[in-house]
């Protein structure tokens, strides 16, 4: 079975914030932002005839060093499913979730959500992150179709 690899650029802004006495009402405005318009970190991994996959949020939890990953998935087969994490490298550091029990979803299942966490000191300066999927069949434990989605952020400076 071949690994599909999908590459996705995941585009955040940045603001000088040395120059905030200097910056216009337009300029407070598009920093400050709108309720609305305030999706956090959204990602769309997959969405094709057989699953739905999407981070919806990812956080660092400091009192246990936790960097935690909420995502929705869909099941679009006719049959039962296990999404089964392996390696996931964060810049510089693996971890391998190979051993946490799989997530499972019913066949035509709706969207639902779950999380997973790695251990990391930090937050703040992730550039690049790299998650290793298997998708398993529920009731055989065969592999079905093996993804890695490879996660590249881009910092764009707005003014």
């Amino acid at each position: 079975m071949t690994k599909e690899v999908v590459h996705l650029d995941f585009t955040m802004k940045t603001f000088d914030t040395s120059k905030m006495d200097m910056w216009s009402e337009e300029q407070w405005k598009e920093w400050r932002g709108d309720s609305e318009e305030d999706i956090g970190i959204k990602i769309l991994l997959m969405n094709d005839h057989t699953l739905y996959l999407k981070i919806m949020e990812i956080y660092y939890d400091e009192a246990t060093g936790d960097m935690f990953f909420g995502f929705d998935a869909q099941n679009k087969l006719d049959r039962a499913i296990h999404i089964q994490f392996g390696s996931w490298k964060i810049d510089e550091s693996t971890n391998d979730l190979s051993h946490i029990k799989p997530q499972h979803l019913e066949k035509h299942s709706v969207v639902r959500g779950f999380q997973r966490f790695v251990k990391r000191t930090y937050l703040e300066s992730w550039d690049s992150i790299t998650i290793e999927i298997n998708i398993l069949d529920a009731e055989t434990n065969e592999n079905i179709r093996e993804l890695e989605f490879q996660i590249n952020k881009r910092l764009i400076q707005v003014f």
